[in-house]
């Protein structure tokens, strides 16, 4: 939750707005390199909604993530029987399938979200294929709106382009503001 570029989306939140509240999942916490497996993270997921409701006096929650924390909010958000404490949600780079292995698409469980969704994406990520990613956003139909970063790999850096992380971070926290103002207007 430290990384330069979570500090900078929740600045940017922040000047769009829109409070932040960051966490780090388990394995983190622990110093471990390999995430847990997913029902963990989804219970991490739904810990931080509970705190960020308490915390918040009943204030709309939207969750966001970067790359396997959006993908475990989503899937929070897609259990049947669940209240997803969220109105809607951000992924910062949706991690839409293993590098080179775009013929194994992490989806099944979107169509099941119903909350509004912004998949802001790097044109040149590894780990999902823009094309790929327009597909998904028009098959979700009006929930979900894309944010292209022409060029941006993962971690939204465009070749050739000095920016820092943090940087980066503001400017796509800002995108994610003003998509949060819009859905909660």
């Amino acid at each position: 939750m430290e990384h330069p570029f979570m500090t900078g989306a929740a600045e940017g939140l922040a000047e769009g707005g829109v409070s932040a509240m960051r966490f780090n999942f388990p394995y983190v916490e622990e110093g471990r390199r390999s995430p847990d497996r997913a029902p963990v993270l989804v219970e991490a997921w739904r810990a931080a909604l509970e705190e960020a409701r308490r915390r918040g006096d009943d204030l709309p929650l939207v969750a966001s993530g970067k790359s396997l924390g959006g993908r475990m909010a989503s899937m929070l958000a897609a259990q049947k029987g669940e209240s997803f404490a969220a109105s809607a949600l951000v992924f910062f780079g949706y991690p839409l399938h293993a590098p080179g292995k775009a013929d194994q698409p992490r989806v099944a469980h979107l169509p099941e979200v119903t909350v509004p969704m912004m998949f802001i994406q790097g044109t040149k990520d590894a780990l999902a294929r823009f094309d790929l990613i327009e597909d998904l956003v028009s098959s979700l139909g009006s929930p979900a709106r894309l944010h292209a970063v022409e060029g941006g790999d993962h971690s939204f850096r465009v070749r050739g382009a000095r920016r820092s992380d943090g940087e980066i971070g503001k400017e796509l926290g800002g995108v994610a503001a003003a998509f949060i103002r819009d859905v909660l207007a």
